[in-house]
């Protein structure tokens, strides 16, 4: 049995401080999150990497998708949000576990 802390350490180091961001080129949309001013977490939809332009381009040339590593136009769009504020850095809940003060 996995305890209560320990699902809740999963949630929020994998799903908390995601937000959706439309690329700028292609309006795909994926989750993304600050992890610090240097560090970025991406995940993508199955629908994003299939609008997704330049990964298209690149899958025409014979890449394989888990291959690719980025879509400049993607990182520049997530670069703009977090220099205008729409995309701030995460700053993970620290919360004592059940029982402890």
């Amino acid at each position: 049995m996995t305890r209560p802390q320990t699902l809740a350490d999963r949630r929020e180091y994998l799903e908390a401080g995601l937000r959706d961001l439309a690329c700028g080129g292609c309006d795909a949309h994926v989750l993304v999150k600050k992890g610090s001013p240097h560090q970025t977490s991406v995940q993508w939809t199955g629908r994003a990497v299939r609008q997704c332009a330049e990964f298209a381009a690149r899958v025409a040339l014979g890449e394989a998708t888990p291959l690719v590593d980025t879509c400049t136009t993607l990182r520049d769009t997530i670069e703009q949000a977090a220099r205008d504020g729409r995309l701030t850095i995460h700053e993970p809940a620290h919360e004592p576990p059940p029982g402890e003060p």
